[in-house]
């Protein structure tokens, strides 16, 4: 059922939980049912115990996992739809997170790109999506609807095919990272800033400081989300 972990410890730990959760799920173990001791499943897991016990504290903060001093860990009497809710929330999460990598990867090279090849009606676009923008700045849905095309907009100005193909099969996932964060006081400007900073840099042909600023742009956009959750 448990399988051994071979990660760095914070990773070790997630790992855990998620075949916990998972054996919880498939039906494995049951509501109320004892799991194995702290030993026994360092032993199973092939970690230490500090390890599972981080793991078996964070379930327990949870609310999945009960553990009664003096009789041992338990399963709390919990459906296993609830989990599955639960664990997709988690994935949801972790996969804003992957994906903030991957823009950073994918879109300063982007906009450096664009600095080097952009031409006239690129400019154009992008300079319309930054004037719209800031005519509908009280309304969050055209505010993400901008923001969508404007980095749309810096993939077709990189003037590469693949990755605009790339960035169009990204849109559901981009709109995963975007999700409630022009409803953040203060977000929304920031943002219109950060694309006309972009924007300058890509007229310029300064392909450095367009991909300095389209990376100062994800990380700030990143730390807004994580600090004020996904939910706006």
């Amino acid at each position: 059922m448990f399988k051994p972990i071979f990660e760095e410890r914070s990773s070790m730990s997630e790992r855990i939980i998620s075949q916990i959760m998972d054996a919880i799920v498939k039906g494995e173990v049951k509501p109320g049912e004892r799991l194995p001791t702290e030993r026994d499943l360092a032993t199973l897991f092939q970690v230490s115990r500090t390890v599972v016990r981080d793991a078996i504290k964070t379930l327990a903060g949870r609310n999945i996992l009960h553990v009664k001093h003096g009789k041992g860990i338990f399963v709390a009497n919990i459906q296993p739809t609830d989990i599955e809710s639960f664990s997709q929330a988690n994935w949801e999460d972790a996969a804003v997170h992957d994906l903030f990598e991957i823009r950073k990867v994918l879109e300063t090279e982007a906009a450096a790109w664009a600095a080097e090849r952009r031409q006239a009606h690129h400019l154009e676009k992008l300079e319309w999506i930054i004037q719209d923008a800031k005519a509908h700045s009280d309304e969050p849905e055209v505010l993400d609807e901008r923001d969508a095309q404007f980095h749309m907009a810096i993939a077709e100005a990189s003037c590469n095919l693949v990755l605009v193909k790339i960035m169009l099969s990204l849109l559901d996932l981009l709109a995963k990272s975007r999700q409630g964060s022009y409803s953040i006081p203060g977000r929304s400007l920031e943002s219109l800033q950060d694309h006309e900073l972009i924007i300058e840099a890509i007229r310029e042909k300064d392909r450095e400081l367009a991909r300095q600023r389209m990376l100062q742009h994800l990380e700030g956009v990143e730390q807004t989300v994580s600090k004020h959750g996904n939910k706006g």
